[in-house]
């Protein structure tokens, strides 16, 4: 024998209270005189006990009951079937419909009034608290998936839930959401796939921006958001099941899509509530495509702004150090070639040297934008190889014009193994840090280039006694084209690449860089390769 735990025996309970009513509901006819039936059966043993007018109210009040549960019409059904049971079976003569005292006429006349009325004012009171409590659930849900749509960034997670929902609250209406790409060609983006039939219904819905399978909407009714609607039979209008309704995805800039239902074939056309609920899920699912469309675009602007600020940014700072060298060319060359003017070999020497500093400063700033742009575009990878630093360093100073090289003091341990890294990225490393600290040495003062092992790592320096670098500035130095606010008008201008470049060469070989102060005065820029000697007993 099963005993029933009591929280499973009363749950049990509501499902079988639950099921008896939902079949009440939607048998109401057949409830209205099994009601009156199983009344009459339940009042005939006391029919010798109670006055005839007391089983009135007994039947009013099973006609109330059936007006709450089964709704207006069944209890019309059942305040006639009362009339005729209390007639028949509770008013003498018994069995007969005859009436002997015409008394009973007027309360006869005055039961089927009265039951009728009730039964119409508690049936549409049941109505009227299902329509309402319909629309809560269904302003609840749509509150639920506005807010849902707010937070949803994917459209493929929109897609999947939104149409899940529709399904339910649509009692099993299957959803396809079509959406338009930017050759305003229309394809599935979630439910079944579409047939071929289908698909050119929804292309004329969607190029025409107009609905269908739906009734437009009632005079004085609520028409904000609802589509144009064609009308079956209109001239090029495609025909359409009754139980398929297609809706044009509209907002106020474009059309974004289709959302096409398809309701079971046995089911009847749809309801208005449905009708509203199709509308209001188009509606939401047409907000979060033109807030998707938004986003991209917003997108695209940011970053044609930001490709616009590069932009200014190449052509402020690099336009100076490309037009000066060329205007010292123009000038140097042009003067070369006048013909009224005598040139001695030892002018003629000075002005080339000019023309060959000239080209040597316009080459390197050349060489600076295409390296740095070969670095971003990663078409030029680090080939690592076992390097002898000195040697390296050689070839960073070597770079550099004669009277800064003297400026140079190189502190490197001669014993200071093999490095693993790209022999001519790392040279460049080390031309733009001494470039940077000769440009701002106070004085004219010297440039420290100095080199650690420290656990297996490199430790490398270059320390100067300029200005030194604010704390504010410490991360802005090493972005493209930012050259120090301390540099002062005095300062050499420069295209501001150097230090970008060889961030993204230390950081391309796994290290990191930084800069820091020196007292009195000074900066200290350090460049940190980890495990930079693994392996240095093979050389």
């Amino acid at each position: 024998m099963t005993v029933l735990e009591p929280k499973e025996g009363r749950g049990r309970m509501r499902d079988w209270y639950r099921s008896v009513v939902g079949w009440m509901v939607r048998h109401g006819f057949v409830t209205a005189v099994l009601s009156i039936a199983v009344a009459t059966a339940i009042f005939l043993p006391g029919r010798g006990v109670f006055a005839k007018a007391q089983w009135a109210l007994l039947y009013l009040l099973v006609i109330v009951i059936v007006a709450s549960v089964a709704g207006t019409w069944p209890a019309i059904l059942a305040a006639c079937l009362g009339f005729l049971a209390w007639n028949f079976f509770f008013l003498p003569p018994y069995d007969t419909f005859a009436i002997h005292d015409s008394k009973d006429w007027l309360s006869l006349g005055a039961f089927l009034v009265v039951g009728i009325a009730m039964g119409i004012q508690t049936g549409r009171m049941r109505e009227r608290q299902e329509r309402a409590e319909a629309r809560g659930r269904e302003t609840a849900l749509l509150n639920h998936l506005s807010a849902y749509l707010v937070s949803e960034v994917s459209t493929d997670s929109m897609t999947q839930t939104m149409l899940q929902e529709a399904s339910r609250l649509l009692d099993g209406a299957s959803a396809t959401l079509l959406v338009a790409d930017h050759d305003e060609r229309l394809s599935a983006a979630g439910g079944a796939e579409p047939s071929a039939a289908d698909l050119r219904t929804a292309e004329w819905c969607y190029r025409n921006n107009k609905g269908l399978g739906l009734h437009a909407p009632d005079r004085g009714s609520a028409t904000a958001g609802w589509p144009v609607i064609a009308q079956p039979g209109d001239w090029g209008t495609p025909n359409v099941d009754d139980s398929d309704v297609f809706l044009p995805l509209q907002t106020i800039t474009s059309v974004h899509g289709v959302l096409h239902f398809a309701r079971p074939a046995a089911s009847e056309v749809p309801s208005k509530r449905e009708e509203h609920l199709m509308v209001s899920i188009a509606n939401l699912i047409a907000v979060f495509l033109e807030r998707q469309r938004l986003q991209d675009e917003l997108t695209s602007a940011v970053a044609l702004r930001e490709a616009d600020q590069l932009k200014s940014s190449l052509l402020s700072s690099v336009s100076h150090e490309l037009k000066t060298p060329l205007a010292g060319l123009s000038a140097t060359i042009s003067n070369l070639l006048e013909g009224d003017t005598h040139w001695d070999e030892q002018t003629v020497r000075e002005e080339l040297a000019a023309v060959v500093t000239n080209v040597t400063r316009l080459n390197n700033s050349i060489g600076a934008l295409l390296e740095l742009s070969r670095l971003e575009a990663r078409s030029w990878p680090a080939r690592r190889d076992w390097n002898d630093l000195s040697d390296i360093a050689a070839a960073g100073l070597a770079a550099l014009p004669p009277h800064q090289r003297e400026r140079v003091k190189v502190d490197m341990p001669d014993d200071l193994p093999a490095v693993n890294v790209d022999y001519e990225q790392w040279a460049r490393v080390i031309q733009h840090l001494l470039e940077n600290a000769v440009l701002y040495a106070d004085g004219g003062q010297d440039v420290v280039l100095g080199a650690r092992k420290s656990n297996g790592d490199l430790f490398m320096w270059v320390q100067d006694s300029g200005p030194g670098v604010p704390p504010e500035e410490k991360e802005l130095i090493f972005e493209k084209f930012y050259r120090g606010k301390q540099a002062g008008a005095t300062m050499p201008s420069g295209t501001g690449l150097g230090l970008a470049i060889t961030r993204e060469i230390v950081v391309a070989h796994g290290g990191s860089i930084t800069v820091e102060g020196v007292e009195p005065h000074g900066a200290r820029f350090v460049v940190r390769l980890p495990n930079a000697f693994e392996g240095e007993g093979a050389t």
